[in-house]
Formats: C-alpha cells, structure tokens, sequence
C-alpha cells in the first residue's frame, strides 16, 4: 500500500496558545497529530516561533475588556506574512469564520489553494457574553460566515451532524462532512486518586469557561436546591469573566463550591476522580468536555437546549435535564445519588459510546478530506472523482 501524499498544511486561526476555549483546544490537538505525518504551518496571533507565523492581535471596542476575560483576541491578516505561506501550502485549514479566516482564505483562493474552513462556533457564542439574545441577528451572522468564508471554501468541516444542519440550514451548499473534536488518549478510564476532603461525598464537576452561556450558576442552584445537598461537593475547573460571581454563590453551599484552574494534563484524572460530570451551557458545537468524560466513563448529566450539540451525547434521556432549570437538574442529582447502580451503567454506556468518537478517527478522517482537495502535487494533475464537486455529507 502507498503511504500518504506528505502534505504543507497552512493552519491559520486568531490564537493558537495561552487560551481555554475548544475551537483553539482542538486546533492544538489537530495539529499536533498532523505534524507526525504532515508539514503544518500554524498562521496565528501572538509571537513568532518555531512552526508558527505570528501576526499582530487586538481586540474590537467597546467588547475589548469581555474578550480580554474570555481569554479570545482577534490575529490581523497582515498579507506579508499571510501570502507566502498560503501560496506555498498544498491545502489552507481556516478555524474561525472571523476578519484573519476570511483574509485568509480570500489570499488562497487568489494564489490557487485550496481552502477547508471549519465551524466552531456560533453567533450566540458571541452574542449571549455581551447580553444579547436575538434569534435574527444570529441567523444574520450565520448567513455573513457563510457569504465571506464557508459558501466560498471548496470544503467544510463542522463537529456534528446538528453543526452541519445549522449551516446548511442557513445556505451553505459546498461539500461538508462531520468531523468531531475527538476524544484525545489520555481521556481513558483508570484509578485516580481522589482528595481526602471528598472522601464521603457525591463528587460533581464541571469543566467549562467561565462564561454566561456555560450557565454555571443553575448548577449552583440545583446543588443548593437538592435533597441531598450537604452530601454533594461540587468542583468547577476553568476561568472565565463570571469567576466572581460564581465563586461568591458557590460559597454558600452547604459543602462550598471548589473554582480553581488546572492545566490540561490534570483535567483527565479530574474526571476519573468525580462521580458525575454536569454540562449545563446551553450553546455549544459539541461539548469537548463532555466528550472528554466519555472517554473516561464518567457519567455526563447534560442540559437538552435547542442550541446545544452536546445533549447528543448523553448516554440516555435519564442523563438529559430542561436548560436553564435548577429544580430539574436538582431532581435528577438526588436520583443519581441515592440510585448509585445508575450511574454504574451509564459509566459503561459512556465508554462503549467513546470508541466510535477518538481523535485518531477524526485526524484521520480530516486528513483524507485535506488529500481529497489539496492542490495536485508538483507534476501531477488531479483526476476528478465520481462525486467531484458534488455535496457530501459525513
């Protein structure tokens, strides 16, 4: 069997480091796996270093201090550094559909690469940090991702079917697959070591920004609301602009609420470690967490909103709670509780639903959609497929 074309993938996304949002956490995950077999040149605000081109960043007034806090900044597309590596790639990955991406992909397109633009985000993500809630301004900004990156890329990748239906409800018509985020190898079941001061109790943890989406406060809530309150200890692992005021609720629970930060490498034994994982945001392309609890077996109790990708991933309709409800999700915390064989069959059912959703599969899957429309290598001419430019769905 040949081995794979080697292939000049230009990365091109506003931030690639120092950040905790998914659509960078799962960018740094791609791209490592794809160095082990490809050339990947990282385009990215920040420094220039070793594999990565970096630009200028800033941030758009009046929203400069919230994004600040969210820990996001807008790369500038500044063409010098942006054109030479574009036109030396074989194929462009653009991350997010914002003024850098679509740069980007404009200077590619100009240059002769071709272009896969991926959907990690959508408008509410923006919109619900800032106070706003408008169904036709994010139908709108749907609508402008899609005119100025995606309805122009020759591919697209979103992290689940509810992602791809978003866009092509909104217009996108170019070809499309699903390749979710992907569940890293560290994320397995195994022993951990469990802090002497929950020794006793009915650990729940949430990994999340910080952020008014996430909705971290009905959690609180329903553990205050709960019957067995004083035998739960909830544990809150990420940053975010609402960190003061979450931690200021958290305090007057019976058992006080535990907010800190940990490093990447620690979030896998975190999981392994708790009883149960809540998931309350009610926006959200899939859920990297709750993802990330599959792989460990730890039991995900998740919000069922509308907007959110990652109800799909509760292991049944037991494991789903009304968004935005504290006394349902306290009802359902006292059952899983007092009902401990439950969550003993729902750590099973986690990991048999974990195979199918490794990040090796997705790498592999996005890597053949890279040979798929990469520009044809030196001296050879690309033979158009059976369903060459038809629409194809993952």
């Amino acid at each position: 069997m040949t081995a794979p074309r080697r292939l000049h993938v230009a990365f091109v996304l506003d931030l690639f480091e120092g950040v905790k949002t998914g659509g960078v956490i799962s960018a740094q995950r791609f791209v490592r796996a794809l160095r082990e077999r490809h050339e990947v040149t990282v385009v990215a605000g920040g420094p220039t270093r070793d594999g990565v081109v970096g630009l200028p960043r800033f941030t758009v007034p009046p929203f400069g201090k919230v994004m600040r806090e969210m820990g996001f900044v807008f790369g500038w597309p500044r063409r010098a550094a942006l054109e030479p590596v574009l036109r030396r790639a074989d194929v462009v990955h653009v991350q997010f559909p914002f003024w850098l991406g679509v740069r980007a992909a404009r200077i590619a397109r100009e240059v002769g690469t071709p272009v896969v633009a991926a959907s990690h985000l959508q408008p509410e993500n923006m919109f619900y940090n800032v106070g706003i809630r408008s169904p036709w301004l994010a139908d709108r900004t749907w609508r402008l991702f899609i005119s100025t990156l995606y309805g122009k890329a020759d591919h697209v990748v979103a992290p689940t079917e509810f992602g791809l239906a978003e866009l092509r409800r909104n217009g996108l018509t170019v070809p499309a697959d699903v390749v979710s985020n992907g569940i890293p190898p560290q994320f397995h079941p195994g022993p951990a070591a469990r802090s002497p001061a929950h020794e006793g109790l009915f650990v729940v943890l949430v990994v999340s920004r910080l952020a008014r989406e996430k909705r971290i406060d009905v959690v609180i809530e329903a553990v205050r609301q709960a019957r067995c309150a004083d035998r739960i200890q909830l544990v809150v692992l990420g940053s975010g602009p609402e960190e003061a005021a979450l931690r200021r609720a958290g305090a007057t629970l019976p058992n006080p609420a535990e907010l800190r930060l940990v490093e990447p490498d620690e979030v896998p034994g975190a999981m392994r470690a708790a009883d149960l994982l809540v998931h309350a945001s009610e926006i959200e392309m899939e859920g990297m967490a709750v993802l990330e609890a599959l792989g460990t077996g730890l039991p995900a109790l998740v919000a069922d909103s509308p907007l959110s990708a990652a109800a799909r991933l509760a292991v049944s309709v037991d494991f789903r709670f009304a968004t935005g409800d504290a006394a349902d999700l306290a009802r359902r915390l006292d059952g899983l509780v007092e009902r401990p064989e439950r969550l003993a069959a729902a750590r099973t059912a986690s990991l048999a639903a974990a195979e199918g959703l490794r990040l090796d599969a997705s790498v592999a899957k996005l890597e053949a959609i890279y040979l798929r429309v990469a520009r044809p290598a030196r001296g050879a001419k690309r033979e158009p497929g059976p369903d060459h430019g038809a629409d194809r769905h993952g």
